[in-house]
């Protein structure tokens, strides 16, 4: 049963730690749209448009997660909010953004005869924080 337990809040931890997804905004905005399209190149659009600006979703990256559709809808929500008509998809990158490393040390000594030995032994512990992050560029139809 406390396999089960820990499972489950294990889980649950992941779910919380994977809903914190943060957007950066640069560019103009407008009144806020109801609806968005979504592209995955500039070619894909065939109607006339404007650049309004440029967006950042971005997440902690967890093991055995797929943040992809999490950072889609944020963008999306994030060019509802700015006015925009559409998003250009960019693809989605990770990258590192703190390392951290610790190290002991542990001293033993040993005595052969007369002589008194020291050994020391140090241990590094790296831990390296990513996030990963999808970019769009959010654009208003001019015709």
């Amino acid at each position: 049963m406390k396999i089960r337990s820990g499972l489950a809040t294990l889980v649950l931890l992941a779910a919380l730690a994977a809903g914190c997804v943060s957007v950066d905004y640069v560019g103009k905005s407008y009144p806020p749209t109801a609806s968005v399209d979504l592209y995955m190149s500039p070619a894909d659009v065939k109607r006339p448009y404007e650049v309004i600006g440029e967006a950042r979703a971005q997440v902690e990256a967890l093991p055995f997660s797929s943040p992809a559709e999490q950072l889609q809808e944020k963008l999306l929500a994030e060019a509802r909010s700015r006015g925009a008509n559409a998003v250009i998809l960019g693809s989605i990158t990770s990258r590192q953004v703190a390392s951290t490393s610790t190290t002991t040390g542990q001293a033993t000594s040993k005595k052969k005869g007369n002589k008194k030995n020291t050994q020391y032994t140090d241990t590094t512990t790296t831990n390296v924080e990513e996030v990963n992050e999808l970019r769009g560029t959010l654009i208003r139809f001019t015709d």
